[in-house]
C-alpha cells in the first residue's frame, strides 16, 4: 500500500494533466488520491493518545454570515447551531483533541508545523487536502471532504461522524 501511495504521489501531476486534456474533472482524481491515502492510513494501526492528534478545519466552515471570529480561538463560537462550528467545539471538549480552524493552506500548514502532531485529521475540499497530504509526507494524515451545498468556500459542512470515526481508528478505539 505505502508504494501505490508513493507511485500515486509520483504519477498525481501527469495523471491530472491527462485527465484534464481529456475532460475529466481535476477534483475526480483528487477524490480519488485522498482515498487511496486514507486507505493506506486506514491500512495500518495507531495507537495516539488525543492530544497527539490534530483536527484541521477551514473557515468556510463558520457560517458566513457570523459576526464571531473562530479562526483564531475556536471556543469563541456562541454554539447557536447555524454551522458546524459548535459539533467541533462539543468534540474538542469531549475528547481533548486539538482544534484549529484555518483561513487557507498557508495557516493550515504553520499549524501543523507549530503543534507538531503526531497525527492530522484534515477537512477540506479535494483541491485544499490533495496539496495538504502531499505537503505532510512524515505524518498520518486522513482527509475528510466537506460538503458544499453553496459552492466553494461558503458555508460549507462536515459530517462530524466522519471526524469522530477518524478520531477513533487513531485512538485505536474502534
Amino acid at each position: 500500500m505505502k508504494i501505490n501511495l508513493k507511485i500515486a504521489n509520483l504519477l498525481f501531476n501527469p495523471v491530472i494533466f491527462i485527465a484534464s486534456s481529456i475532460g475529466i474533472p481535476k477534483n475526480e482524481i483528487r477524490k480519488i488520491f485522498v482515498k487511496l491515502n486514507n486507505s493506506y492510513i486506514y491500512s495500518n494501526e495507531y495507537n495516539f493518545n488525543s492530544e497527539d492528534i490534530l483536527i484541521l478545519i477551514p473557515h468556510c466552515i463558520q457560517k458566513n454570515s457570523c459576526k464571531l471570529k473562530v479562526t483564531n480561538k475556536i471556543e469563541n463560537c456562541a454554539k447557536c447551531g447555524l454551522c458546524n462550528v459548535s459539533d467541533l467545539v462539543k468534540l474538542k471538549e469531549k475528547t481533548g483533541m486539538n482544534v484549529f480552524i484555518a483561513t487557507g493552506g498557508t495557516l493550515a500548514r504553520k499549524i501543523i508545523i507549530d503543534n507538531k502532531p503526531k497525527a492530522v485529521i484534515a477537512v477540506a475540499c479535494e483541491r485544499d487536502l490533495t496539496s495538504g497530504i502531499q505537503d505532510m509526507k512524515h505524518i498520518p494524515v486522513l482527509g475528510v471532504f466537506n460538503k458544499r451545498p453553496n459552492g466553494p468556500c461558503v458555508d460549507t459542512l462536515i459530517d462530524i461522524h466522519e471526524i469522530e470515526n477518524a478520531i477513533n481508528f487513531l485512538t485505536n478505539k474502534k
